[in-house]
């Protein structure tokens, strides 16, 4: 359970930080996460910005907690930065959903880059990423002492998971089949 913990906590901390860097990366990108910010949470375009700057705080502390726990007092940091990272993915998880039951065409954002509209991809995605969340809590908590040949497999793994759930609804787009055009036929 200890290399599953390990794995989780690693995957998220490359996933939300992949998420801060993508929407802080220029001033473009963090000005189409605060209209989505405005659109999926519903807030005017004037508290928009706050509220985009808190979520990217948000992101980030959690990201640092998670990552070095031991350097702001061990477990109860690493705890609080998972707590984050949870209350996060369902508040976003939320805005996906209200946005896909009211029928809105909003591009997601959540790594700065993607402009297809949100959907299903993202509500799975998620689901997975709280799934990852759940299983890094008993390893945040107990701490653990993995060899070093198993952190450096925890490393491989969480980066090749969160490589996967960065770029998870992107691959989809990929993979669906595009409607055919449809012919013309003559008289």
């Amino acid at each position: 359970m200890e290399f599953v913990s390990a794995v989780s906590r690693i995957a998220l901390v490359l996933v939300f930080a992949a998420a801060v860097l993508g929407k802080i990366r220029n001033a473009e990108s963090f000005r189409a996460f605060t209209y989505s910010v405005e659109t999926l949470g519903r807030v005017s375009a004037a508290r928009a910005p706050a509220l985009a700057v808190c979520v990217v705080l948000a992101e980030a502390a959690g990201t640092l907690l998670l990552a070095w726990p031991e350097a702001y007092g061990g477990r109860l940091p690493a705890m609080t930065g998972l707590l984050t990272t949870s209350g996060l993915l369902a508040s976003f998880t939320y805005a996906v959903a209200r946005a896909l039951r009211a029928g809105q065409q909003v591009a997601c954002r959540c790594f700065g880059t993607s402009a297809g509209p949100v959907g299903p991809p993202q509500l799975v995605r998620n689901a997975l990423l709280l799934a990852v969340a759940a299983a890094a809590a008993p390893g945040v908590w107990d701490g653990g002492h993995l060899t070093w040949q198993a952190r450096f497999t925890a490393w491989l793994c969480g980066a090749t998971a969160a490589l996967l759930l960065v770029v998870g609804d992107e691959l989809v787009t990929l993979l669906r089949p595009t409607p055919a055009a449809p012919t013309r036929t003559s008289n």
